[in-house]
């Protein structure tokens, strides 16, 4: 099928898609900001990458799809890299800088198609869904539902469930779900925006600080500096952790995958596999580009689904959408404004359902009475959720792959890959 072409629809389908990842230029940088890096410089560049780089997949790929910075793999950076590993943020974007360098390199040069091929399926899922159960851990806990435990004993302790801003979070979720039921297909994201409106609207009703109800600053357009976290980098000291630079690459690659096949495999194009090597090569820039101006890992959100069911087949989509999206540049100061710890609180609802979009997806992919690698390798992925070591989390899963295969006889589908990724990750645990 050749594509077929609309402008009515383009426009609609990259307003769709503008509105669907709306959520994402609030709930990225609330996420990213744990790292000591200020909320409005990353409020900026998020909204930056995000326009950038959609413009440049309509311009180069010609499809109707969205970049923007990855839910998980910006937990990852911040969590696990940053805080956890104690990694200065500066050298944890040289990290992601040069795993983008590693995916620009392995798709100009060809190399894509036979790494995929290597790359079990399987491994994909289990990062997804240990991914999902820790997104849900911390919409959770920025929602206040349960709070550290500062005595011995339990990790941590329930918050008080009747009050306004725990309550708020339950209904505020319970919508996004409604809506997703109730909403045509190519919008039933958009729950997650209204979501983070309404909290945002009642935020002076139901939130409390030191006992008292915030207030809001006065409104006003402006323009949020982004120069703190712009050529950032440490390029240099981001070697000492090549395990970490694998590590990212490997996810990017793996998510990058499974959801440019998702999204292309409806489009019924006769150049399926040249759209998505032109894609993936954007993806390599932008990944390099995100971390120059100060993110983690940016590429193709599944979100761009939207676009496609409403009947969106062309670049022009992702330009609306790129244009669409300039506005909300000016908004950046009034939430900058807004205290840390309300912002966390106001996309938690949004944040619990991406978890719960992304498992969902995970599960809809795994037979679980005929493939038993996968249950195990989801299974395995809970010590690190638990320990909210992410790192864990994807290591026993790729490890467990070359057990399986072992003990099942299956000695030679043990890719060289596989074996080396396992080395680096051993040696980056043991640095952990």
């Amino acid at each position: 099928m050749e594509k077929s072409f609309s402008l009515q629809t383009e426009i609609l389908g990259g307003i769709i898609n503008a509105a669907l990842i709306s959520y994402a230029l609030i709930l990225n940088p609330a996420i990213v900001s744990a790292t000591g890096m200020p909320f409005p410089a990353l409020m900026t560049t998020t909204i930056l990458v995000t326009i950038i780089f959609t413009f440049l997949v309509g311009v180069y790929a010609r499809v109707p799809f969205i970049q923007s910075v990855y839910m998980g793999e910006n937990a990852f950076f911040a969590f696990t890299v940053v805080l956890a590993s104690q990694i200065d943020w500066r050298i944890a974007l040289g990290i992601v800088f040069w795993s983008g360098v590693i995916f620009a390199i392995v798709t100009f040069s060809g190399l894509r198609k036979r790494l995929a091929v290597h790359i079990p399926k399987e491994l994909g899922l289990a990062w997804g869904s240990a991914v999902s159960f820790f997104l849900l851990y911390l919409a959770l806990a920025n929602a206040g539902v349960f709070t550290k435990n500062p005595l011995p004993g339990l990790p941590t302790i329930p918050g008080k469930y009747y009050e306004p801003q725990i309550l708020s979070f339950f209904l505020l979720t319970a919508l996004i779900i409604i809506l997703y039921k109730l909403l045509p297909f190519q919008i039933r994201g958009i729950g997650m925006l209204i979501s983070i409106i309404v909290a945002l609207l009642i935020g002076p009703l139901v939130y409390k600080i030191n006992g008292e109800y915030i207030t809001y600053p006065s409104f006003a357009i402006g323009f949020s500096d982004p120069s703190p976290i712009i050529a950032q980098v440490d390029l240099i000291k981001a070697w000492n952790y090549a395990y970490f630079i694998i590590i990212f690459f490997l996810i990017a690659f793996v998510d990058v995958t499974g959801t440019l096949k998702a999204l292309v495999t409806p489009l019924k194009f006769k150049n399926e596999e040249e759209i998505i090597e032109k894609v993936m090569r954007v993806e390599g820039f932008s990944i390099m580009g995100g971390a120059y101006v100060g993110q983690p890992t940016v590429g193709t959100y599944i979100e761009s689904g939207g676009a496609v069911a409403a009947g969106a087949r062309t670049g022009i989509a992702s330009i609306v959408t790129a244009l669409v999206l300039i506005p909300t540049l000016f908004i950046t100061p009034f939430f900058s404004n807004l205290p840390p710890s309300f912002l966390l609180w106001a996309t938690a609802p949004a944040l619990a359902a991406v978890s719960g979009f992304i498992l969902m997806k995970v599960f809809e992919e795994i037979d679980f009475r005929n493939n038993p690698q996968a249950t195990i390798l989801i299974l395995m992925t809970l010590p690190g959720v638990i320990s909210g070591n992410l790192l864990l989390a994807f290591t026993l899963p790729m490890a467990s792959i070359a057990g399986y295969e072992y003990l099942t006889k299956k000695k030679a589908s043990i890719a060289p890959i596989i074996i080396s990724l396992i080395g680096f990750i051993i040696l980056g645990l043991y640095h952990y």
